[in-house]
């Protein structure tokens, strides 16, 4: 009889590597779901979306029609906020109040823009990022491409919320970011 050790151990480092793969491959399968979650947790959740709409009607008394033809013109995506000059004109309380609900609510960047998104979906130039996002950072230059909003209509406020892991608002570079949406209408 022969010896056959040798073809064991060759079949156990053989079992062993089919094993390590294997593995190797689900991991990075439930990795990458992982982030996707993680990333879908942070668009549109629905405290936010509350957030938003407060101060989608907070806007509305200082006639944000007005200020969303004047500053959008023929660009796609507008950054506003309580400095400017057509939200509040010559009007200081207002701008105190303004400063005190964008910081209550821990809003970041407001940005105005139109309402159809969609042809931002599959939007990229030669350095990586599309011309109508070059203002924005990349996190939420993704969010504006899940967006879509095809053949709509007038204008939608998104919103970019800066918290700590605790909800208090953030200033520095680690801190986590919330989008949401909110469409306008024709206004």
């Amino acid at each position: 009889m022969k010896n056959k050790k040798g073809f064991v151990f060759i079949e156990t480092i053989v079992v062993v590597a089919v094993l390590t793969v294997s593995l190797l491959m689900i991991y990075s399968t439930y990795s990458a779901t992982l982030r996707k979650e993680k990333n879908r947790m942070s668009y549109n959740d629905s405290v936010y979306l509350y957030r938003t709409y407060y101060l989608e009607k907070f806007f509305r008394n200082f006639r944000l029609d007005v200020v969303a033809t004047e500053l959008t013109g023929n660009r796609v995506l507008t950054s506003f906020g309580c400095h400017s000059k057509m939200v509040f004109v010559n009007e200081e309380d207002n701008i105190g109040l303004c400063e005190e609900v964008t910081s209550r609510l821990n809003i970041n960047n407001i940005y105005l823009t139109l309402n159809d998104l969609s042809f931002l979906q599959n939007c990229t130039n030669t350095h990586g990022k599309c011309e109508a996002l070059l203002q924005v950072n990349d996190t939420a230059a993704n969010y504006l491409k899940t967006i879509g909003g095809k053949g709509k209509f007038g204008y939608r406020i998104v919103l970019e919320f800066a918290e700590n892991k605790d909800g208090s608002r953030c200033s520095s570079d680690k801190c986590q970011f919330y989008y949401t949406t909110l469409s306008l209408g024709e206004i």
